[in-house]
């Protein structure tokens, strides 16, 4: 009887070392399989090589980049500084300002208004203010709606926004509207006839930000916060520069490679998003592969389609769905946005035939010298896949 007890004592013994060799076998291949691509992924390596010379070369300290690859992202990486003083790397979790890309993220958040038949796509936006109206001209404003203004059709004025010095209290919407944050004291009017011809507006998103306040009663920041970004997951994403935002933000550089302030905008749906690598790299993903059960009811896989749908007119200056813009760099048709703002430079490319995208974020002014080059390494390996030749 001992001995029955014995063998079966050892016996299971030898079973549990036996199942603990399994499992740390497999956790083990998981981990080596997590690291593999990594070290053999010739564009990671290529990236990683052009990353450090480029962000030496050009007075840029740091760069984040993901790629995204069947609609998931396949690997981040993080090179140089986040702050040149202190050493601090980039990391996933790096806050960088994104300038225009503000642009297509917002969007979510007006085409949220439509869901919630709050607002309709093609009905006049004047009707539904009341804090501020376009002013009259000779072209019909009542023309002037969401759909055209989100994708530059609407005949709005002003191309862009600088922002002020962090610390310098803000001018309201309305103010912002009738000119006063612009040098040349430009406002948003209508400059030509709306839905007849495309003409890029920072303006019409001021407008539409506007638009949200009213129709919702809170502020853009605060909706989008919870409405978007929390629902999301995009916990280190926001239009305000919070604490703790600040406490894991890069420091932005100039041309010169010379520190700056932040600049902070009144006009946040047009310029005033940030973000790090890892939250824009999933909103890319949610972009190319839109599921119900990731998008959390913040929007309908059919309404994205729409949104990366082309809205006419386009011209030759630009063509745009709505939030998303049709770009062709290298004679590649990609749907996605760039973005600059003083110390910042952003871009985000997507190809949705092949589920394949690249996000790139840089914490200085010549970022674009650095992001280029690394957009056309990775155009070379989306072209092999559709086996295009890769000097067309």
């Amino acid at each position: 009887m001992r001995n029955n007890i014995c063998a079966k004592t050892c016996f299971f013994s030898v079973l549990i070392i036996v199942f603990s060799g399994i499992i740390f076998s497999c956790s083990t291949a998981r981990f080596s399989q997590n690291k593999i691509p990594y070290k053999t992924d010739s564009l990671y390596v290529e990236i990683e090589k052009l990353g450090k010379e480029l962000t030496l070369k050009n007075k840029v300290p740091g760069v984040a980049v993901a790629v995204i690859r069947d609609g998931k992202i396949a690997w981040i990486q993080s090179i140089g500084y986040a702050d040149l003083a202190s050493k601090k790397p980039v990391t996933s979790e790096t806050i960088f300002n994104i300038g225009s890309i503000s642009k297509l993220i917002s969007a979510w958040g007006f085409m949220q208004l439509t869901e919630k038949d709050l607002v309709k796509l093609d009905d006049p936006v004047d009707q539904y203010l009341t804090r501020w109206h376009l002013p009259e001209s000779e072209f019909d404003r009542s023309k002037v709606t969401l759909r055209r203004i989100l994708s530059h059709t609407a005949g709005l004025s002003v191309h862009g926004y600088g922002g002020s010095d962090q610390g310098i209290p803000l001018l309201s919407l309305e103010e912002s509207l009738n000119g006063k944050t612009k040098r040349n004291g430009e406002t948003v009017h209508l400059i030509s006839e709306p839905g007849t011809k495309w003409d890029y507006s920072g303006g019409g998103y001021t407008l539409a930000q506007l638009l949200l306040e009213e129709k919702t009663n809170q502020s853009f920041a605060a909706y989008m916060k919870n409405n978007i970004f929390l629902p999301l997951g995009m916990k280190h994403t926001n239009y305000e520069w919070t604490a703790e935002m600040m406490a894991t933000s890069a420091t932005a550089y100039d041309e010169n490679g010379n520190p700056i302030k932040n600049r902070i905008f009144t006009e946040k749906a047009a310029a005033g998003l940030q973000t790090s690598i890892k939250d824009l790299a999933h909103f890319a993903e949610l972009s190319i592969t839109p599921t119900y059960h990731q998008l959390n009811k913040v929007l309908k896989p059919s309404t994205i389609k729409l949104m990366e749908t082309p809205v006419h007119p386009s011209s030759k200056e630009g063509e745009s769905g709505l939030g998303y813009r049709f770009m062709n760099y290298e004679d590649f048709r990609t749907i996605g946005h760039t973005g600059e703002n003083a110390g910042w430079s952003a871009a985000m490319f997507l190809d949705l035939p092949t589920k394949s995208g690249i996000t790139i974020l840089c914490n200085g002014s010549n970022g674009d010298r650095v992001w280029f080059p690394i957009y056309q390494s990775w155009l070379k390996t989306v072209k092999q896949k559709l086996n295009i030749p890769s000097n067309l």
